[in-house]
């Protein structure tokens, strides 16, 4: 069955918003894959896992770090055996979704919190670089060390993501920045300038959405 034709387009380059720009959007970005460290990878399905479902997009939890020797660039330890990597050797177009995590004594909301999604290949580290590759990743990820590269657990080997297109969502529209973020801009943001967010809390940002909401109402 066809899905309906939306009555008006989605979010196009980007959406007009009150509280960031897309350079402080790119910067928002840019700390929420540094400081994550979980997201979820997804690939297209190939013809060799299983008849019927060649095409139908995957995607399942990993761990990836923020690489050390080149900022922004999300490091992967991956195994042969995942679905993702066979995927990828046939057709590699990946995609990464990361969502904030809740810290310590936060209650969090996906629906207000920013999420972005990075696409692009799966590239093997150089192997002048996977020891540092593998200081940068057990810092973030300590149990990982039981499944590096000769530990015997599997075939895990090393991948960046080179990324090639960005879509960041700060929370809704109106409020954040919605829209594509050109790589360049992602890699050149100012981290240290860039705004935490448009309203500091859930209960803050809850209450400017319902204020939002009730405006549109009202002058509708």
């Amino acid at each position: 069955m066809a899905l309906p034709a939306p009555a008006a387009p989605c979010h196009g380059e980007s959406v007009q918003v009150m509280g960031e720009t897309r350079e402080q959007a790119a910067g928002l970005a840019r700390n929420l894959v540094k400081n994550t460290g979980v997201g979820t990878l997804m690939s297209i399905m190939n013809s060799n896992q299983k008849s019927g479902v060649e095409g139908y997009p995957f995607g399942s939890m990993d761990y990836y770090v923020d690489d050390c020797q080149d900022g922004g660039k999300p490091l992967m330890l991956l195994s042969h055996l995942q679905i993702n990597v066979q995927n990828a050797r046939s057709s590699n177009h990946i995609s990464l979704a990361i969502r904030k995590l809740p810290g310590p004594g936060e209650r969090g909301n996906p629906m207000v919190d920013p999420r972005v999604t990075l696409m692009g290949r799966l590239v093997p580290v150089e192997e002048a670089k996977q020891k540092k590759a593998e200081e940068c990743f057990v810092a973030k990820h300590p149990e990982a060390k039981w499944w590096l590269p000769g530990a015997g657990f599997h075939d895990f080997k090393w991948y960046n993501m080179e990324i090639e297109e960005i879509y960041y969502i700060g929370g809704f529209g109106g409020i954040h920045y919605i829209g594509w973020i050109p790589v360049e801009t992602y890699y050149n943001a100012d981290l240290s300038n860039s705004v935490k967010s448009a309203r500091e809390t859930v209960e803050e940002e809850s209450e400017s959405l319902g204020l939002m909401f009730r405006q549109q109402t009202l002058f509708a």
